[in-house]
């Protein structure tokens, strides 16, 4: 059912925030760094986070362009959590919904 794959691709997405944290360490290797903002970027545009997708974006572009200061990192790493934190409220009214609506089946 949709509600349910709906449920799990959400709760996948909330339970990822930890590790994302420690990929976006800002002693991480420029590559590597740019691979976790690449990888944050596609779970938020499969969920339709689209401010924290465009933040993870413009983090990749820059790690691609050139190798990013620990500062930099340090800045980008703090603007997505941010961003995840917004993202993750509104996962909780989604799954609040969801919720409600199954009650009511």
């Amino acid at each position: 059912d949709d509600d349910a794959l709906m449920a799990e691709v959400l709760a996948i997405f909330r339970n990822q925030g930890e590790q994302w944290q420690k990929l976006l360490d800002p002693e991480v290797t420029t590559p590597d760094w740019l691979v976790a903002a690449h990888t944050i970027k596609g779970s938020s545009v499969s969920i339709g986070a689209w401010e924290l997708a465009q933040i993870c974006g413009a983090a990749e572009n820059a790690a691609q362009t050139r190798m990013l200061s620990r500062d930099e990192k340090y800045i980008y790493r703090e603007e997505i959590m941010q961003a995840f934190d917004q993202a993750l409220q509104e996962v909780a009214k989604i799954e609040h919904q969801l919720a409600i609506k199954s009650l009511k089946s």
